[in-house]
């Protein structure tokens, strides 16, 4: 039940509109609807942690450990494209970027899209968002006004986009830099800030349902940590079996940017404590996609390898989620909306193409294992269904598929399996089901989707 729908049958039942059972009176007067606090970081792939598995050897991440301990850690969560734009759009309305036209950066996300703020605001939540945004076009770095283009957050902390880590361009809820208004001195760590933002409006509506979303930008390129996280030595450093002409040095300080937010989200989760929030908050920590650092060859992301399109998704809601344990169930980004929403007890509006995946993560409840759908715009497409992932490429205007992995057997992805005799089965099976999502989610790939604007009329 939502605070609306609690405040109105309260009212009835003071005037004498209706007589509700006892249980039901048990019910009503003990609602108390979780917080959420949604802490999205930018390019942190699913290995690079201190837990997990075929884990980077020597990164320490102990605060986000502690919450895998204590809550759920999804296993096999991708990003639906593993690029900034197309799938923070995805997170926040549910559905596939060829759906909603983001499927390339610097788009601005179109206005009649319901987005995960939404349902929270009106179920009266305070919505408040903070860092990078990357969905209203290409300004940059870009204030994003009250209104329609905050899409459900009722004030606004950030900017549109960008990486600006020790000069940060955030700006207030009114539109002025907050280096302007004596809030932020040149200089400072960027997610240090924004951590202490958040925890600002955190201790602000410790009374209040919150909903506060927190978007870091590390671990995003430029790799310089602050100093007193840049302390891996690139000798230490050891290579995934499939990187081809790595860089340690890169890869160190990529670690370090790692431990540095690591050490926020302890504040994050320190001040919940202190608050007493921390049993009746929805914590979700989470990426948009990942880094390839030369994995495959690939320098970054975009790609369907798993250094680029695997993220990580650890939740933790006590007395509603599983404690300590890992969900090996497929998950999408677009599966966040819905089942976010379900966990905290909140209808999706029917918008959305993921699905509710909440039941995986909660005790003495399972859900079936269903496929996953990831995309990049018109240059391919990918199909993960139990342990298998086929990527299909438009090669000359054709879809052809290209790549075919057992990750259970092959986690590196280093045997492809595809246009085998021996697997031609599996092969038309997976390629069958890449069809069925083109089909239900009218996809014209191989053919490019129509992007969204660069920008809306007001």
């Amino acid at each position: 039940m939502n605070r609306r729908d609690f405040l109105k049958k309260s009212a009835a039942l003071a005037t004498g509109g209706f007589v509700l059972s006892n249980r039901t009176l048990q019910v009503v007067v003990g609602v108390k609807q979780p917080n959420v606090l949604f802490v999205l970081a930018d390019q942190w792939r699913d290995c690079s942690f201190s837990h997990g598995d075929n884990r980077d050897a020597i990164v320490q991440t102990p605060s986000l450990d502690s919450l895998a301990e204590r809550g759920v850690r999804w296993s096999r969560c991708y990003s639906a494209h593993p690029l900034c734009t197309p799938n923070r759009a995805a997170i926040i309305t549910g559905r596939l970027p060829h759906e909603t036209g983001m499927i390339h950066n610097s788009l601005m996300l179109p206005p009649t899209e319901r987005c995960i703020a939404h349902p929270f605001a009106e179920a009266g939540y305070r919505t408040h968002y903070i860092g990078k945004w990357h969905m209203d076009g290409e300004a940059k770095p870009g204030f994003v006004p009250p209104g329609w283009r905050r899409r459900g957050f009722e004030t606004f902390e950030g900017f549109n986009r960008g990486h600006f880590y020790y000069d940060s361009p955030t700006f207030t809820n009114d539109g002025v830099p907050m280096s302007s208004a004596g809030r932020y001195s040149p200089g400072q760590y960027e997610p240090t800030f924004q951590t202490d933002l958040a925890i600002d409006f955190i201790r602000q509506n410790k009374n209040n349902p919150f909903f506060c979303f927190v978007a870091w930008g590390p671990p995003h390129t430029p790799y310089n940590p602050p100093a007193e996280f840049d302390t891996y030595d690139p000798g230490d450093v050891q290579f995934r079996p499939n990187v081809v002409n790595g860089n340690r040095t890169s890869l160190a300080k990529y670690f370090g940017l790692c431990t540095s937010l690591d050490h926020e989200f302890g504040r994050l989760a320190a001040t919940l404590k202190e608050l007493g929030l921390d049993d009746n908050t929805l914590v979700v920590f989470t990426s948009d996609h990942g880094d390839g650092h030369q994995s495959h060859g690939i320098a970054h992301k975009n790609e369907p390898e798993e250094e680029s399109c695997r993220i990580p998704l650890i939740m933790r809601l006590p007395g509603v989620l599983k404690s300590g344990a890992v969900v090996d169930n497929l998950i999408s980004s677009i599966d966040l909306m819905p089942t976010i929403l379900s966990i905290c007890g909140l209808k999706e509006a029917g918008t959305c193409t993921g699905r509710d995946k909440a039941a995986a993560a909660m005790p003495a409840k399972s859900l079936a294992n269903e496929s996953i759908y990831a995309q990049k715009a018109g240059d391919w497409r990918s199909v993960i269904m139990g342990p298998h992932k086929l990527v299909a490429e438009s090669i000359d205007g054709v879809q052809t598929p290209t790549k075919l992995f057992n990750l259970a057997d092959d986690p590196y992805e280093m045997n492809n399996l595809a246009n085998r005799a021996e697997h031609a089965a599996l092969q038309a099976e997976l390629v069958a089901e890449l069809d069925s999502w083109k089909q239900k989610t009218d996809d014209p790939f191989p053919a490019t989707p129509t992007p969204a604007e660069k920008m809306y009329d007001a």
